[in-house]
């Protein structure tokens, strides 16, 4: 919606000062403005007091309806990119804001959809995630195709049906990540860009190659066009709903992709530079480096994680990297990234205290299968000058990832903080033989199971590893609970201890560990860290 369509719903004289730069700046949301709003969005309306105004110049487009006070700050009236309308002091703030937010709704299912794009567009989750949850609330597949005819987002809900012609060509073009011969052939063909361009709503076009109608729209930033938005007539057929709610996707699209190196190649391969000579320095100097990010117009947030993905097998061509890269888009917000050492290496920003999030954790999982990757995550820092440390942690967290993986499975993400105990292991055993630190107890248990055939080493294992729970080592063991507890009986007797002590179930660990490092016992039992939780029971 327009903003000066918008603000022709405020009740009659309450505007005192009106100064609109833009007045047909699209409004995609409406709020009040808080401590923690952080950077204005140019597509939302706020309402704010002279306190909570932005400190810093504003350079994009900020639109604000000012209460309580008696004039415009001088800072707003001049800026170019500022549409400001000062209420009367008379008029209630909040009255006014009731009454734009309710013409603002009037259409609930539209709003509802935008509203869950807008959700997803401020969860920092990235682009991938806004096309998600527009597809799921649109009910059709939407793709976003940049302008190399590269898909850069896609999703299509369920499994693509091998029967459907549809889907068959879908199916073609995410194998390979773009639109194919044939398909840009029509593009060209039917001139969609140019149609786009001319036309103030989404165009609806038969697609010959598809098989089916689509509904595309453009993604403009600076008047140019970065990419298109195109929705599939899928699922259920299009309707009034889809072109609103479509036009405002184009917009989120938009703001998604200048969030990260999509946005042009030069500024993907300035921070993959910048990136690769950070790795390389040893020493990295604050100054150069805080000189560096602004030139970049780079601003981490506060918390740093590097993942280092590493392909299992031969290694991976530069553009096969690319494609990787390209399907991490969803979590890339606030991110770099670079090809480093046959590998990609990515530097992750996200608020203090959130971790990557279970998005980022999801996508690298699902990632890491589909292209044979392992991919280490180092522990969070908060200065970019410990890079170095922090990308050897990764790499360190990789090794020990593989190695653990025959006993712990961890889905081919390794955290750093969950395997720095082989680290540790292999430091000591350069220097030290390791079997000295394996307790003679479970050596005497080792030695028993070699006399006499049975499996009491694994059994203990697994009773450990599911912190002494009778019930839940029995049913991973496949064995009666009773049937359970005679063996612990057993291994008891041969230990010479009845573990109930933390400090021998903590010696009794470590040995395990070591014996794993060494490659002197192997678990029969295949598991993963999450058998091991008790919420997963």
């Amino acid at each position: 919606m327009e903003l000066k369509e918008l603000l022709s719903r405020l009740p009659e004289g309450s505007a005192a000062t009106r100064k609109l730069r833009d007045p047909e700046v699209n409004i995609d949301n409406i709020c009040f403005l808080t401590p923690a709003t952080g950077l204005p969005h140019p597509n939302v309306l706020y309402f704010s007091d002279d306190v909570h105004l932005p400190e810093a110049p504003i350079e994009d487009i900020f639109n604000v309806v000012l209460f309580g006070c008696q004039e415009v700050p001088k800072g707003l009236l001049d800026n170019p990119s500022c549409n400001v309308i000062l209420l009367r002091l008379e008029f209630n703030p909040f009255t006014c804001y009731n009454e734009l937010q309710g013409f603002f709704l009037e259409d609930i299912q539209v709003t509802d959809v935008v509203r869950r794009m807008l959700t997803a567009h401020f969860s920092n989750n990235g682009l991938q995630y806004v096309v998600e949850e527009a597809s799921r609330a649109l009910g059709n597949p939407i793709v976003v195709v940049d302008s190399a005819y590269h898909y850069v987002a896609r999703h299509v809900e369920g499994k693509l049906d091998p029967s459907r012609h549809l889907d068959q060509v879908l199916e073609q073009e995410f194998r390979y990540e773009s639109i194919l011969e044939d398909g840009v052939a029509f593009i060209e063909h039917a001139r969609i860009t140019e149609r786009c361009a001319q036309s103030p709503r989404p165009i609806v076009i038969y697609n010959e190659v598809l098989g089916a109608n689509t509904m595309v729209t453009p993604s403009v930033v600076h008047g140019v066009t970065i990419a298109h938005t195109m929705m599939i007539e899928r699922d259920h057929p299009f309707g009034d709903v889809d072109l609103e709610c479509m036009g405002r996707l184009g917009r989120f699209v938009a703001q998604e992709m200048q969030k990260t190196n999509l946005y042009t190649a030069s500024r993907g391969q300035m921070d993959s530079y910048f990136l690769v000579n950070l790795l390389n320095d040893e020493q990295p100097s604050h100054a150069v480096t805080a000189r560096r990010l602004s030139m970049l117009e780079f601003t981490p947030l506060p918390e740093l994680y590097i993942a280092v993905l590493d392909p299992n097998h031969a290694r991976v061509a530069p553009h096969d990297l690319n494609t990787i890269a390209m399907q991490l888009t969803g979590c890339l917000q606030n991110s770099i990234y670079a090809k480093y050492e046959d590998a990609l290496v990515v530097a992750f920003s996200r608020e203090k205290g959130a971790g990557l999030g279970d998005y980022t954790e999801e996508l690298l999982r699902k990632v890491a299968d589909v292209n044979d990757l392992s991919i280490g995550v180092s522990n969070a820092f908060d200065d970019l000058t410990h890079i170095r440390s922090h990308y050897e942690q990764a790499r360190a967290a990789i090794k020990a990832g593989r190695m653990v993986s025959v006993f712990l499975e961890d889905g081919q993400v390794y955290h750093y903080c969950d395997y720095a105990y082989v680290q540790m292991l292999g430091l000591t055993n350069t220097q030290y033989n390791l079997l000295n630190f394996v307790h003679p107890s479970l050596m005497r248990l080792a030695r028993y199971d070699r006399d006499h055939g049975t499996e009491l080493m694994d059994t203990l294992f697994i009773y450990l590893q599911n912190a002494c729970n009778t019930q839940r080592a029995a049913k991973m063991l496949n064995l009666h609970k009773n049937t359970l507890l005679y063996r612990m009986g057993r291994i008891r007797e041969i230990l010479g201890c009845n573990l109930s002590s933390g400090e021998d179930q903590f010696m009794l660990q470590l040995s395990y560990r070591v014996l794993f490092y060494l490659d002197l016992f192997k678990s029969r039992i295949s598991t993963s860290r999450n058998d091991f939780r008790i919420e997963n029971e």
